[in-house]
């Protein structure tokens, strides 16, 4: 492990991008303060999560709100499904009875 300055850090990127590939981890400061790292990764470390884009998040709180008024909502078990019951376009009366989503009455 080494640490340099961000100055240093801007000047040398590449080489140091290359030292976190090679396994060796990098802190970057500012002064004699310790504010980041250049870090190796591997493909285990990433977790990418599906994200919503802000129409299908509108659409989905638009859609909760008007269940609500109606005495119903729909529970969504994971962001998958969620965007999967978004990017469907059906009703929610439509996917009742599926695992993805259920019908909870208050």
């Amino acid at each position: 492990m080494r640490a340099v300055t961000i100055r240093d850090a801007k000047a040398r990127l590449n080489a140091l991008v290359e030292a976190a590939e090679r396994g060796e981890q990098v802190i970057l400061m500012r002064g004699s303060k310790h504010v980041a790292a250049i870090v190796p990764l591997s493909e285990e470390d990433l977790e990418l999560r599906p994200q919503m884009t802000d129409p299908q998040a509108e659409r989905l709180w638009h859609r909760l709100e008007a269940e609500r008024q109606e005495g119903s909502s729909v529970v969504l078990e994971s962001a998958e499904k969620a965007v999967k019951y978004l990017q469907s376009g059906r009703p929610s009366k439509a996917r009742r009875g599926t695992s993805s989503v259920r019908k909870k009455r208050p």
